[in-house]
């Protein structure tokens, strides 16, 4: 009876390991950018679909005083396709003329792109990111 109520105790620890992974998957990182090593997320998650596969995330950081536009791509778009065109750019409300803080990479397999330091902290701003000719916007931010 012992051995039964030690592997029904067992059983139970495992499924509860899975249910609690399940439930509270441990999110993907971002690195952070070369110039600043402090920065902290702001405004909502773009996620980018590709033919209805999630294929990429768009974002905002703030941090160093600059916003930085960031984009990932996902590993199931990196597992079935061999090269990518990556873009992100910091869209300021006040000037929507200019984009600022741009990152662009062509032909590539890298799994995250940063783009360049904006000065736009002080305004209304928002990221808009394209994986090849995908793209998508966070939210605005002020």
């Amino acid at each position: 009876m012992s051995i039964l109520r030690r592997s029904l105790a067992g059983a139970a620890a495992v499924a509860a390991a899975g249910v609690v992974t399940v439930l509270n998957p441990t999110p993907a990182l971002a690195s952070t950018p070369p110039s600043c090593s402090d920065v902290r997320q702001i405004g909502t998650t773009r996620v980018l679909k590709v033919g209805g596969m999630e294929a990429a995330s768009v974002k905002q950081y703030y941090g160093c005083g600059y916003n930085y536009a960031y984009i990932y791509v996902w590993e199931q778009y990196r597992n079935t396709h061999s090269k990518w065109d990556l873009h992100v750019h910091v869209v300021n409300h006040s000037d929507s003329g200019s984009d600022y803080g741009m990152g662009t990479a062509n032909n590539t397999t890298r799994k995250e792109l940063w783009g360049a330091p904006a000065n736009t902290a002080a305004h209304c701003t928002h990221v808009t990111g394209y994986l090849n000719s995908v793209g998508g916007s966070t939210s605005k931010v002020c």
